[in-house]
């Protein structure tokens, strides 16, 4: 029950690639070895990644790149 609170509230603040990276998490034990920092830190790096990788694409576009 509290690991689905948090998945929506993930996705009510707009982290929806952290409540993914949380899903996995939860389904793969291997996950379970890693202290608390060493998780969040996964999915923060998660959500990072893809918000750089959004901006870079959304820059190129305005700039009228092609790729």
């Amino acid at each position: 029950m509290l690991n689905d609170n948090t998945v929506s509230k993930l996705h009510e603040m707009r982290l929806s690639v952290m409540a993914q990276a949380f899903r996995e998490q939860l389904k793969d034990s291997s996950f379970h070895e890693l202290s608390f920092e060493e998780r969040l830190g996964l999915l923060v790096d998660a959500e990072w990644a893809v918000r750089k990788n959004n901006r870079m694409a959304r820059l190129i576009k305005k700039a009228d790149y092609a790729m």
